[in-house]
């Protein structure tokens, strides 16, 4: 499973740069063409808007990968090392179920009701909308490779994730 979390956080970062680089790039052209040809890019705002959610949704995943979400430890850090393990796998299954029915709900969602085009650039919305399902069930693998190794003792975790 960690070879699998590894490869993931591998395209992750991948795709991350270039949607960067894109979205540096279409900004940048946007504002010359707006403000200095006088011509705005009709696709340049739906555009950003869909590398955005990516790359949110890619982010986000990658801070499951190096736990960097935000957290409140006061709890946990007043608990004995036996009570805060206990804490610690309560938190990852619950976060695990919590995943598990988003990522059911939102590939549900993609296939039953993502049917429309965009409205600049006739995409399918279910390209954009992708994002959701494929961020979240990143972030279910970062996550249940995290609990393999906590539970086996290969990592020992200071935070509450």
């Amino acid at each position: 499973m960690n070879q699998i979390s590894k490869f993931i956080e591998k395209i992750e970062k991948f795709v991350s740069i270039i949607l960067i680089a894109a979205l540096t790039f279409i900004l940048f052209l946007a504002v010359i063409y707006r403000y200095f040809l006088n011509s705005p890019l009709f696709w340049a705002n739906e555009i950003s808007i869909f590398i955005m959610a990516w790359l949110t949704f890619l982010g986000g995943s990658l801070s499951f990968k190096y736990k960097s979400q935000a957290s409140i430890t006061f709890l946990s850090n007043s608990l004995s090392t036996k009570n805060k393990r206990i804490l610690n796998i309560i938190t990852h299954i619950i976060m695990l179920v919590f995943l598990a029915i988003l990522i059911y709900v939102s590939y549900y969602w993609i296939f039953n009701f993502s049917h429309s085009k965009s409205s600049a650039l006739r995409i399918p919305m279910w390209i954009p909308y992708l994002s959701v399902p494929v961020g979240l069930s990143f972030m279910f693998i970062h996550l249940f490779t995290h609990f393999i190794q906590y539970i086996r003792g290969k990592e020992i975790e200071e935070n509450t994730i």
